[in-house]
Formats: structure tokens, sequence, C-alpha cells
């Protein structure tokens, strides 16, 4: 089993020479299998292992029975081990969870920290063929489609599943044959759930009376549609990054896409603002059907808000909240600080004007006095360079669909009046004229933060 192992490490490029690997160990046959089997392969193959074991808190004695065990096999071979206690069933109910759930989060946060506290590099999990099998059943079961039936992956991020290769009776005759004691959690023999009753019954079951290789089929199936899946995001991934559009991405683009690269580069999008992990298909399908919506259109989801803007489509956070209001007097000359960036005036006697949209260059003589720096307001008006006359700002904003997120960038203006939008242009009023003399040259300098909120 040890050689298997290593073998497929090495195909997968799982454990790279000079890593740090912490396993996750929760003291029964497979995770101690996938201690011992490290163990021995690190000084050969070139990297460090630690271990990690994370009390639940939810079988009482035998739980802890469990925390003590792992101790002491960690201390009689040599491995550094970090533990912790938690109540998972408390935090269940406070995150409204299964506790099934709420273990699965709370174990893959607490392998991170033990990650960060070892400086190692990769968390190591013993998931099997058996295991695979389940997964992959389960998915068909809930109608999943291509990404759920290829199944776990050997590795993502940084955790890794060196015991893929294995199936659970090569795990527990390797264990036995050494003489290595495990512990058993008899939660895991109970079929109840939907889980065990895959593992205990059903599986069993098709083995018996209808493919004895239901479980090397189900996982060799599932590798070849890894593969497929592999390259349809791949693909997603190209288009979704040629549809970029100022923060947005090109609505006719993505609509333009065959259904599967489609949803795919959705699904990219969502993932991309930490949004995937409850997102389900409906989401990505009605999320699809926005693309085609009208603008200003709308859709929460779980962990994110899509909109539309004119020929774009936004992913973001939902309820975000509004742009911090400042309001301050333009500094005559120097520089006058706003959340996202500064205006930086000087007086010049150079009445020559720049196309930079980003620099402003005003009659001094002809610029009021109470000037300031501010975001927009209701009531506020434009009379842009070069325009018939006199407008609502929103107005301007809508013909030169300016994204509504863009909307709110510092500007200007003296009363209601504005007088210089960065990256438009500055008001006919104050323009530099023949009669000129002074001319102040404001340019606008964005810092390129996402804070300036509240």
């Amino acid at each position: 089993m040890k050689e298997k192992i290593a073998a497929f490490i090495r195909e997968n490029g799982l454990i790279p020479a000079g890593s740090g690997v912490v396993a996750g160990v929760s003291g029964g046959a497979d995770s101690v299998a996938l201690l011992r089997a490290l163990t021995l392969l690190a000084p050969g193959m070139g990297f460090s292992v630690f271990a990690a074991h994370l009390n639940h808190g939810i079988r009482g004695e035998e739980a802890d029975a469990d925390e003590a065990f792992v101790a002491d096999l960690c201390e009689s071979w040599g491995v550094p081990l970090i533990r912790e206690k938690l109540d998972i069933p408390a935090l269940a109910r406070a995150h409204s969870r299964t506790l099934e759930q709420e273990g699965r989060e709370a174990r893959y946060a607490f392998f991170e920290r033990a990650k960060a506290r070892f400086g190692a590099d990769l968390v190591a999990v013993a998931h099997h063929k058996d295991d695979q099998a389940e997964s992959v059943l389960l998915h068909l079961t809930r109608g999943s489609g291509l990404a759920g039936l290829a199944g776990m992956r050997p590795r993502r991020g940084s955790l890794i599943r060196p015991m893929l290769c294995v199936r659970r009776a090569e795990i527990e005759a390797y264990l036995e044959a050494e003489g290595i004691p495990y512990r058993t959690d008899a939660t895991n023999l109970v079929p109840a759930g939907t889980r065990n009753r895959l593992r205990l019954d059903v599986i069993p079951y098709i083995e018996a009376h209808i493919n004895p290789a239901f479980t090397e089929m189900l996982c060799s199936g599932a590798e070849l549609l890894r593969r497929d899946e592999d390259y349809l995001a791949d693909a997603a991934r190209e288009a979704l990054a040629q549809a970029l559009r100022e923060g947005g991405y090109d609505r006719a683009q993505l609509l333009a896409l065959p259904p599967p690269i489609r949803t795919r580069a959705v699904r990219l999008a969502l993932a991309a603002i930490g949004a995937d992990v409850d997102v389900e298909r409906t989401h990505v399908e009605k999320a699809c059907e926005l693309l085609a919506a009208k603008t200003g259109a709308r859709l929460d989801l779980p962990g994110a808000r899509v909109r539309t803007s004119y020929g774009l489509v936004f992913f973001g956070k939902p309820g975000k909240p509004a742009p911090r209001e400042f309001e301050s007097k333009l500094a005559i000359p120097g520089d006058t600080a706003a959340p996202e960036g500064v205006f930086r005036a000087e007086i010049t006697p150079d009445t020559a004007v720049t196309a930079d949209p980003y620099v402003a260059c005003f009659d001094l003589d002809r610029l009021p006095p109470d000037v300031v720096a501010r975001r927009r307001r209701a009531g506020d008006r434009f009379f842009p360079l070069g325009a018939p006359g006199s407008r609502k700002l929103k107005e301007c904003f809508i013909d030169r669909k300016v994204p509504r997120e863009a909307r709110d960038a510092p500007l200007l203006a003296s009363g209601s009046d504005v007088l210089f939008v960065p990256g438009f242009r500055i008001a006919e009023s104050v323009k530099v004229i023949g009669e000129t003399t002074r001319v102040l040259r404001v340019t606008y300098i964005s810092t390129g933060k996402k804070g300036g909120t509240e």
C-alpha cells in the first residue's frame, strides 16, 4: 500500500520536495494509515510531516479517548501534533447548520490554523476510493452536474488526498498486518443519514447483486469525467477573461458562449468573489438568464449580488455599504484628499488645455470661491464642456452609460453645480477662454482604494 500511495503522490505532483505536510488524524483506520504512510515516505521523498486532531465535542468520553489515542500515537512515531477541542453542536445551532456541515467547516478551518502554526505548505486528508465512490453516487442522487460527478480531486489548493488510489479493505488489511491500532467511530456503523446508507446498504447491495466492481467503476468513471470537466473549465476561464471589462463582464460575449461554457464562466465569476460554496445550479441558471435582462436588473444569490449595467454584468457582494460621504474645500493651490484619491491643484499662467479626462483646466478668475470636493448628491446639475445646456448629473451619467458603481467617485462642485467629474470633463462655465490669464490646473490622482465605505 505504501508503494501505491508513493506512486500516486508522484503521478499527481502532490508533495514537492521540501514541503511541510499536516495530516488530519481522527484516530480512525483511514487517518492512521495516512499518517503512517506519510511518515514512512517522508525521508525518501524529502518532506516533513505534522499532525492535527480536532475533538468535535460530540461523542463525549469516546471523543476524548480518540484524542488521547492520537496524542500517544504521534508521540510514539515522533510526529509533532496540534490538537483542539470545539463544541460542534453549539456552533451548529449558532450557525443554523447540521452537525455534518458545521463539523466539516470547523475541521477544515482548524487544519488551516494548524498549517499556519506549523509553517507547513499542505494539508493531507485520508479520503480513499470507497469515499470517492460514495461522493460520486451521492452527487448523482442529488442531480449534480459534471463537476460533482467528477468526484474529489487529488489536490484542491493546498489540500491533498494521497489515498484516493486505495480501497478501505486495503487500508484495514495493511494496519492489521503491521499491528497498528486504530479507533472505531461507532456512528459510522449505523445506517442513518444519506452517506451512511450509501456506504452500508446501497453500495454493498449493488456489488453483491449487480456489479462486484461497482466502486472501481465509479472511481474510474469519475476520473474520465474530471478530464472533461477540466477541459470545459479551462475554456470557460479563457472566455471569462476575454469578456472582462472595467470590473464587469461583457454580457453579449457571455450570452454568445455555448451553454456548458457559459454556466461555468458564471460559476467562475461567482468563485472570484468567494461566492461559490452555497451556489446551486438553479442560482447559476438564474444568473445566466440575467445576462439578457434590461439594464439595472439585479439578482441576489447566496453570498453574491449580480446586476446588469448597460452592456456589462457585475458580480459583487450583497449589501455593499454606501460610499462614505465627505466634503472638503478645494485647496488652491495644494492637495485635497478624497476617500479614493486626491485632487492636486496648481496655479499656472500656461493657458494650454489638456485632453486628459482626469485633469481639469479652470479659468481661475471665473471659478466660484466655494469649490469643494465631494460625492454626487440629489439635485446636482452639470453643464459639460461643449454641451448644449445644463442637465441633471444623473441624466449625464445615463447618457454616457457610466456604470452605477462608478457614479459615486469624488467630484468638484460649487453648491449644486458640478464643475469637474474626473474621467469625464469640466463645466462650460469655468473653461479657459481667450481672455484667461490664470489657469488652475487640477489633477485627480486615484489611489486605487476600494475602501471609502462605512
